[in-house]
């Protein structure tokens, strides 16, 4: 396993102890942390030889939830975050944004589809046509 340094970071803490302050870590796209997704205050900085190389990194995991890239060049960074295989690609912003009205979701092994908004309503609903033929009803008179 390559080596991991952490920049920032410190022990658990709590009533149980199991709160993570958070991490700042450096190391290789083959650290579990950079290549596997962690819900919690934990990043892994890597260091890439230019922009092929940063998107290379961005994209050779099996995940795929969510991604940010930051720039002073917007534009560059769009063009860069649509070449990213994420399900959402934030530029200048945080990769945890979760807006009722927006699709969040992932690709690759990352999720099982899209929630929020009309997305959520056609990934979770089946159409389903029920008919009846109904006899008629026969009077007494």
């Amino acid at each position: 396993m390559p080596a991991t340094t952490v920049l920032l970071g410190g022990d658990p803490f709590g009533p149980t102890e199991l709160c993570l302050p958070p991490h700042v870590l450096a190391g290789g796209n083959a650290v579990a942390t950079a290549r596997e997704e962690v819900f919690g205050p934990v990043i892994t900085v890597l260091r890439a030889d230019g922009e092929q190389d940063a998107l290379r990194l961005a994209n050779d995991t099996e995940y795929g939830l969510s991604s940010a890239v930051f720039s002073r060049d917007v534009d560059r960074a769009v063009r860069f975050g649509r070449r990213i295989r994420a399900g959402m690609t934030h530029v200048n912003d945080s990769p945890v944004n979760d807006d009722a009205n927006t699709a969040f979701g992932g690709v690759k092994d990352s999720g099982v589809g899209r929630f929020g908004g009309q997305w959520a309503v056609d990934e979770f609903t089946t159409d389903h046509w029920v008919s009846v033929q109904h006899q008629p009803r026969r009077y007494a008179i």
